[in-house]
């Protein structure tokens, strides 16, 4: 009976086994095995780390300045006005340092310096050297010094003793100033300078002493008085300041006076610069806004354009052609045949002398936008890089020694790179290493959306940097 009993539970057993098995005949059956020991985890031990020591903040480098109160000391070989302070000071990250500054003339012919009061000694130009030792270094700075000579009335207003700029010309034995940036710089010591012009409604700009702001005059006719000035030693630049479409600027006779003596002029620069544009040059619309559609004379200044400005920084002579619509060779208004010329305003012949050491030739936009407009079918892109490449010809022609700067690029028409390789290509049919190209920055924002006065500085700038390159 207990075997029946064994019997029948092994048999409950195996039937209890049977399912698993046809789920996974090939599966082997697995033992339940006991759950292994719960252990406590280690700590993880953090290695030690030495410690860095502390970094003192770096100082920088202090910053030293050694400079003249001015660039340029002009004095006169009169009694009043034949000396002048020409200090310099030395600062060290803008405050000023005590030490004493060593100062030496050049050429003791025109100046001498005695604790640093110069005093003149003749007519001419030279410079001034402070030398400075603070610190443990030696610091040095230079300016210039330009001694004038007294001059009469009469040989000013015969414009014997005057500084001319651009193509001026006589009329009636008058002086005519018709194309951009004309006009002439004349000294004096004293306290005022008067200057008698007629003009339906030509704009005068004038710089007094170096400022390279100016102040506009509009008006008909009448004087130009510039008064109030401190007695001394000054000088004067005069120079039309709108385009030639706003008619020519006239001196009259004997137009030059002061209440004190005249002087003969700082020499010019040794460099100058010819520029031949459009209205670009012109200074059409620098002074406005994007939402004037017409050019003013109020809202155009050439002397607030590229042209002048880069003649500025250089501290060059300088001579400007330009005029509204100015092409190449395509419409009347030809700068091909206006190169030659004494104004853009007339046919006669100008007598030079072409003795530019750089000529800057600006005439692209117009020509690009004739050559790819479907409103000028007769004129192509072929045509006018022929015509460019006749244009550098005739530049070449007249000034065999010149640098020839080509730009283009400050307005859409010309800021293509069609334009650019129409231009370069034309350079490199030339064969001529003297000649170089130059992408300058596109705008429309001043008014008649031409090119507004800070873009006009900032391609005055690259252009200036460019031409650095070229002179010494």
């Amino acid at each position: 009976m207990k075997l029946c009993k064994r019997l029948l539970a092994c048999l409950a057993a195996a039937l209890l086994l049977l399912p698993a098995a046809a789920c996974n005949p090939d599966q082997e059956a697995v033992l339940p095995q006991d759950p292994p020991e719960a252990t406590t985890p280690e700590t993880p031990v953090t290695p030690e780390v030495p410690e860095k020591p502390a970094q003192k903040p770096e100082t920088p480098e202090p910053v030293y300045e050694l400079a003249f109160e001015k660039a340029d000391y002009v004095l006169a070989l009169t009694e009043n006005a034949g000396t002048m302070s020409a200090v310099a000071t030395l600062k060290k990250d803008g405050a000023a340092m005590e030490g004493t500054i060593e100062y030496t003339i050049a050429d003791a012919a025109v100046a001498t310096c005695a604790e640093g009061v110069l005093h003149a000694a003749s007519a001419g130009r030279t410079t001034i050297s402070a030398a400075c030792t603070a610190d443990g270094k030696t610091f040095t700075a230079t300016a210039t010094v330009t001694v004038l000579a007294e001059t009469t009335a009469e040989k000013v207003n015969a414009l014997e003793d005057v500084s001319l700029f651009g193509r001026t010309y006589l009329s009636a034995k008058r002086l005519v100033l018709d194309n951009v940036c004309t006009g002439l710089e004349v000294a004096f010591c004293g306290t005022e300078l008067s200057c008698k012009f007629s003009t339906k409604n030509g704009r005068i700009r004038y710089f007094i002493d170096g400022d390279t702001e100016g102040t506009a005059v509009v008006k008909p006719s009448g004087t130009l008085k510039i008064d109030g000035l401190a007695d001394g030693v000054h000088v004067v630049r005069i120079l039309k300041a709108s385009s030639p479409i706003y008619n020519e600027i006239r001196l009259a006779a004997d137009p030059l006076s002061t209440d004190g003596i005249f002087l003969t002029p700082p020499p010019k620069s040794d460099l100058k610069i010819e520029f031949l544009g459009d209205s670009i040059t012109a200074g059409c619309g620098a002074l406005g806004k994007a939402s004037e559609k017409q050019q003013t004379i109020e809202n155009s200044d050439p002397t607030k354009a590229y042209a002048y400005l880069t003649a500025q920084q250089l501290g060059a002579d300088f001579s400007v052609i330009a005029l509204e619509g100015m092409c190449v060779k395509d419409t009347a208004t030809c700068g091909y045949e206006k190169y030659l010329t004494k104004s853009v305003n007339s046919s006669t012949a100008y007598d030079g002398p072409y003795d530019a050491d750089v000529v800057v030739l600006a005439l692209a936009e117009n020509d690009m936008w004739h050559a790819t407009s479907n409103d000028f079918p007769n004129y192509t892109v072929e045509k006018f890089a022929e015509d460019y490449k006749a244009m550098l010809a005739r530049i070449r022609e007249k000034n065999p020694e010149a640098f020839i700067v080509c730009i283009f690029g400050m307005m859409p028409a010309s800021h293509t790179t069609l334009s650019q390789k129409t231009i370069e290509g034309a350079i490199a049919d030339m064969g001529d290493s003297k000649i170089s190209s130059l992408s300058m920055l596109c705008n429309e924002t001043g008014a008649n959306s031409h090119p507004n006065a800070k873009s006009h500085k900032t391609n005055a700038e690259k252009l200036a940097a460019h031409i650095r390159t070229l002179i010494p």
